[in-house]
């Protein structure tokens, strides 16, 4: 089953879904009133705390103290329902259900993409449902739905899975397919799988026939080793993973890089960043090249996008840009989190503060 054949088409896709503004954050300030912050400007939008909240690439997600769902978006306040089920908030979408209702937020639009939903599977472009009702596994992205299965003779599909802008499913037939910019692929056949990761334009996957492991990436099939590694993650257009040898790899554009041959304590992978420890030493891998961060193990870290966010042996914030590393606070801090390329902070009685492109935004 295919839906787009034109290669120019696939690659605008690929360049083009990539870009997006990175400077969401939010603020309390001393009253409870929500600040939000958009890329170096602030404002109220709310008198009360939220109840709960999310925070992507380009917006931010919160509901309110009488239960309703609200977005910030490209400057406007958007009222998305009285009520929700459940939300995910992830860096370009935004999913949420109302009671079997499924819709999704999208570059400032809604769409309501299924009436009786019965599971629901998202990520950064693409969402994924399982419709009860016409017993249909059914997919969303760049602004169109598509159906992937008809399940109506198993029940419902029994293996779905998404990446930023990937799906994969189990057929009726028993082979794993995978969704990537409008077609359908055939992976393996799914009894055969033995293991297998989704990132951004990348699957890597474990044949358990062969037990051997391979990637398909770009819409291309590439065996990357002849036997099974011990553990395997994606990120946006890569995967790492520890070989058989223990020794820790990179595979991207194409090409198998050999990052540490130590056995890695640690790696975690999360966009276009990989962090990881070997031999004590705090390490971040970017588009090829390996940073030596610290010589210790922070107890807390994020990443995101390109960046790390941590607290150094002396408490100091930290945060490396995806090439160079600076204290961005000397303060105790209570609690930190890095949403987009922003980092927000907590230290002291009700202060917080926002770092974004080498500036601190206080909430005083």
């Amino acid at each position: 089953m295919r839906f787009v054949t034109c290669n120019i088409v696939i690659l605008l896709l690929l360049c083009g879904l990539s870009a997006r503004p990175q400077g969401i954050s939010f603020y309390n300030d001393y009253l409870g009133n929500i600040w939000v912050f958009d890329n170096d400007n602030t404002k109220q939008i709310d008198h009360q705390p939220a109840k709960s909240y999310g925070v992507g690439n380009n917006s931010f997600v919160y509901v309110d103290n009488s239960g309703g769902l609200k977005i910030y978006h490209n400057h406007f306040l958007h009222s998305a329902s009285s009520f929700v089920s459940d939300y995910v908030v992830t860096d370009n979408l935004i999913s949420f259900t109302m009671n079997t209702q499924l819709k999704v937020f999208d570059d400032g639009n809604f769409h309501t993409l299924c009436a009786s939903m019965a599971k629901y599977w998202a990520d950064d472009d693409i969402v994924v449902w399982y419709d009860d009702m016409q017993h249909m596994l059914m997919c969303y992205w760049n602004g169109k739905k598509y159906t992937l299965d008809d399940v109506l003779s198993t029940g419902e599909p029994s293996f779905v899975n998404v990446g930023e802008n990937i799906a994969v499913f189990i057929d009726v037939n028993g082979n794993l397919n995978a969704f990537y910019l409008g077609e359908i692929e055939q992976i393996i056949y799914g009894k055969n799988l033995g293991g297998i990761a989704l990132g951004r334009d990348i699957i890597a996957f474990v044949d358990a026939s062969t037990g051997s492991f391979h990637a398909f990436y770009r819409n291309e099939f590439v065996d990357l080793e002849d036997f099974v590694p011990d553990t395997f993650k994606c990120g946006d257009r890569f995967v790492a993973y520890v070989d058989a040898s223990s020794y820790l790899k990179v595979f991207e554009d194409f090409e198998t890089r050999t990052i540490s041959f130590d056995e890695p304590e640690f790696y975690d992978v999360e966009d276009g960043i990989m962090v990881f420890g070997v031999q004590n030493y705090f390490k971040a891998y970017i588009k090829g090249k390996v940073y030596t961060l610290e010589s210790f193990i922070p107890k807390k870290y994020f990443i995101n996008n390109h960046c790390v966010a941590y607290l150094d042996q002396m408490g100091n914030l930290k945060y490396f840009d995806g090439n160079k590393t600076e204290i961005i606070s000397y303060e105790k801090v209570t609690d930190f989190e890095l949403t987009g390329d922003a980092v927000r902070y907590s230290f002291g009685v009700k202060s917080e503060n926002i770092y974004y492109e080498g500036k601190t935004y206080k909430n005083d």
